[in-house]
């Protein structure tokens, strides 16, 4: 035996369905300034960061620039590592040039 009762479900459906509705309210006139505030702080970060990664970038070109060491030094790498390293040298490049 199953008692159905909605506990008054139709009801509040229904005045909900044809109760007046509220015209939305206009945004206050301080929001558009809090707003262009709160996202001063995050550009800032922002263009600090960039300008370390640069100062970053900068310094990897020059470290890759420099003289190579004298012909009897030898240094053994991997191939796979040599191409990694060229690679990353070629971005370095190309990420300043840019």
């Amino acid at each position: 035996m199953i008692i159905e009762y909605d506990f008054g479900k139709k009801e509040r459906v229904t005045s909900a369905r044809f109760a007046p509705s509220e015209p939305p309210q206009p945004p206050p006139a301080e929001r558009p300034r809090r707003l262009a505030a709160g996202a001063e702080m995050p550009l800032e970060r922002a263009r600090a960061r960039a300008a370390r990664l640069e100062t970053a970038l900068r310094a990897a070109k020059a470290a890759c620039e420099t003289k190579r060491p004298a012909p009897g030094h030898k240094i053994m790498v991997d191939a796979d590592e040599y191409a990694r390293l060229l690679r990353c040298k070629a971005l370095v490049s190309a990420a300043l040039e840019s």
